[in-house]
């Protein structure tokens, strides 16, 4: 047989270096045999004999173990094996054959192969027979599938090929090996009809989808991508995808294409141009996703998304907020103009010895009232710039110690008019932090006049401490406190805590709103704790320098 037992290979080796038949240096030289393949072979030691009877037992036992070794692969292998002769007629199956089409071996040795076309369909044995005949003529023919249907009705897929085993340049046998392929059939077919499912979806999706090979050459396009682009899948199939991107947005697809593939691994939301066939350009929204074929990296598959319209509300929108910037820009300036020149003369009149009691009672109401309204000016004025992105910060490096004690300076009188009691807690080796000095005192002053303003008894506390890589600074007061659903809100543009039925307070609703951007700018933070007539405390937190 062409796969002779590994052992027998070994003899042939020995024989042709002498080593066997009186050939040997040594009539007691020992064969190098692995000793694993001599475990089964009978008890004796195997030497080299002078003896010419003892030659021929050797040969007689040898050969024995060959053909009971060769026995036991051929029906060991769970593979289907049939030995045929030269004519094709039916010399030896081996066990798998036999179990898997529940044959009788002695009726078919000697048959023809033919006989078992029960077990095979018309065009699988003549697809069979065509091979066998190939074999017979020494042909070399490629591996070939066919289907087996067992006497049950259970229908198995092997993979067949044809050996031809040569003795002395002539064809003595043909060895048919069938090896069991159901199950990767079986997967086949799923993977085939899993296929089809996402085909019928891909072709059926409002979103385009398509794929491109490891050279970016599109391999396939859906329905929607082609009236996304406008062209037929003809006339787009097996270019480049670069080709349909606007020339400011392929650079970037590149590079995220490059990302996708090193780091094998999604990518989503990624916006480009698409350019139609007419010239526009489609605005578009992709997520990619690396292809593998063997582990090996084979292109890449997009779900396209066309977001024109997105585009549309998004320019609205930012038409829109820039005109409402433009027009708080326009209206706090010209409410600024004619109140200075008011808060200016009302200034005056309080200044006047030769006016009135009354005149000039009037006067103090008109001023704070005045004060009010350019307040409310600033604020609006620093919405807008926030909002916009144009408010300037003067960032150099700061002694925090020595804005909070400019601060407690400055609203120490406003303080002491409420009769609250004032307490410090501001150590003075405060690392030094980067930030703008005037929006700094800005937030504080503005988070120091809530505290008093919403404090009628008790106290007012500001302090700072070091911890970590940041400086923490808390207001805390005694006053009525926040609820915890309105905690949550404090923060947000134009809300106003409510604070009872007999509040006195009024305000905008925009000083902690701007407190918190000018914070976040500082790449800080601001957070609210407090209980409902328990007091409430304002807690920034800033990185330091050192």
């Amino acid at each position: 047989m062409k796969d002779e037992p590994e052992i027998v290979k070994i003899l042939r080796e020995e024989e042709k270096l002498g080593k066997l038949y009186g050939k040997a240096q040594s009539a007691h030289e020992e064969l190098e045999i692995p000793k694993e393949l001599l475990e089964d072979v009978p008890n004796k030691i195997i030497r080299v004999g002078e003896d010419d009877v003892k030659k021929r037992e050797f040969d007689v036992e040898l050969a024995q173990y060959a053909d009971l070794l060769s026995r036991e692969i051929f029906d060991a292998t769970s593979d289907l094996l049939l030995y045929l002769d030269a004519k094709g007629n039916i010399l030896d199956i081996n066990n798998a054959a036999v179990s898997i089409g529940d044959l009788e071996k002695e009726k078919l040795i000697g048959k023809a192969f033919s006989q078992l076309k029960g077990l095979f369909s018309k065009e699988d044995v003549k697809k069979h027979l065509e091979a066998i005949d190939k074999a017979t003529r020494g042909e070399k023919i490629s591996d070939y599938e066919s289907e087996l249907v067992t006497k049950d009705g259970t229908k198995y897929r092997f993979l067949f090929s044809n050996d031809f085993i040569k003795e002395k340049d002539e064809i003595k046998g043909i060895l048919v090996r069938g090896r069991d392929v159901t199950q990767r059939q079986k997967a086949w077919d799923e993977l085939v009809k899993l296929e089809e499912k996402y085909r019928v979806l891909a072709e059926t999706s409002a979103d385009g989808v398509l794929t491109i090979d490891s050279l970016g050459r599109l391999t396939y396009v859906n329905p929607s991508f082609e009236r996304m682009c406008g062209r037929r899948k003809s006339q787009i199939l097996a270019t480049p995808l670069r080709d349909y991107l606007s020339d400011s947005f392929v650079y970037l697809f590149q590079q995220i294409s490059i990302d996708a593939r090193k780091k094998d691994e999604k990518i989503e939301n990624v916006e480009l141009e698409l350019v139609h066939a007419n010239g526009n350009i489609v605005p578009i929204e992709v997520n990619i996703a690396p292809l593998k074929k063997d582990n090996e990296f084979a292109g890449m598959v997009f779900t396209v998304r066309d977001i024109t319209e997105r585009k549309k509300v998004e320019d609205e929108l930012r038409k829109s907020e820039r005109l409402k910037t433009e027009f708080m820009n326009i209206a706090a300036h010209e409410l600024k103009s004619p109140v200075t020149p008011i808060k200016g003369y009302l200034d005056l009149i309080i200044q006047d010895k030769g006016a009135n009691k009354d005149v000039k009672n009037w006067a103090k109401i008109s001023l704070r009232n005045s004060e009010r309204l350019l307040k409310l000016v600033d604020d609006i004025l620093d919405v807008s710039r926030l909002d916009s992105d144009t408010m300037r910060f003067n960032m150099e490096k700061l002694n925090p110690v020595d804005i909070l004690d400019e601060v407690v300076e400055d609203m120490k009188p406003a303080v002491k008019n409420k009769k609250l009691k004032f307490i410090t807690h501001i150590p003075k080796n405060l690392p030094h932090i980067m930030g703008d000095r005037y929006r700094l005192s800005q937030v504080l002053k503005n988070i120091l006049e809530n505290a008093v303003k919403f404090t009628d008894n008790g106290s007012i506390t500001i302090g700072a401490e070091k911890k970590d890589d940041y400086i923490l600074i808390s207001v805390e007061d005694t006053g009525v406190g926040i609820s915890n659903d309105e905690l949550k809100k404090i923060f947000t543009k134009f809300y106003q805590a409510y604070t009872g039925a007999d509040r006195k307070s009024e305000g905008t609703g925009l000083g902690l709103f701007i407190c918190k951007e000018i914070v976040e700018k500082h790449d800080g933070e601001i957070w609210a704790e407090s209980k409902l007539r328990k007091g409430s405390k304002i807690v920034i937190k800033l990185p330091c320098l050192g």
